[in-house]
């Protein structure tokens, strides 16, 4: 009889431990799922409270004119010269959109030059090529919050065939 209370004594401690690991498995899950939650959120948070949001300025919109390109188009058969303005995000980026001409220059040069007359005769290839040629100001720049450059304008657009 002795021997029989000791079983069950020890069977049911068996139990009793078995709840406690699994309750300490679920507790630390739950614990390991809400710090992942919060760690991953967190710096959304505190970004927008640390900086926020640039307002966009009233009044008309702020364009800078660039000097003309002339390009030889990608398989040397025909030439494009283009003029185009930049409508900026506010008088501010301005300057250092001035600042970063050179490079700016440079890597609209290197694109234009990639392009061929069949590829800018369309609209679609036109569109193309002012969403390029903004993501590339805006690199250049590299000015963090809003984009300074929010569009581009072509005020001249000639492909002459040679």
């Amino acid at each position: 009889m002795a021997e029989e209370k000791k079983k069950a004594v020890s069977g049911g401690g068996n139990k009793l431990m078995l709840i406690v690991i699994a309750l300490l498995v679920i507790l630390i899950a739950a614990v390991g799922g809400l710090g992942t939650y919060m760690f991953l959120h967190q710096p959304a948070g505190a970004e927008a409270q640390a900086a926020p949001e640039k307002k966009r300025p009233d009044g008309p919109p702020v364009f800078e004119k660039m000097e003309p390109f002339v390009v030889n188009l990608a398989g040397g058969d025909a030439l494009l010269q283009v003029e185009l303005q930049a409508q900026l995000y506010d008088a501010e980026a301005k300057q250092p959109l001035v600042q970063y001409m050179p490079k700016i220059r440079s890597g609209l040069i290197l694109l234009l030059s990639s392009k061929s007359a069949e590829e800018l005769s369309t609209a679609d290839g036109k569109v193309r090529l002012k969403a390029q040629v903004k993501k590339i100001m805006n690199e250049a720049i590299g000015q963090p919050g809003p984009e300074p450059v929010e569009t581009v304008l072509f005020t001249s657009f000639i492909i002459q065939q040679q």
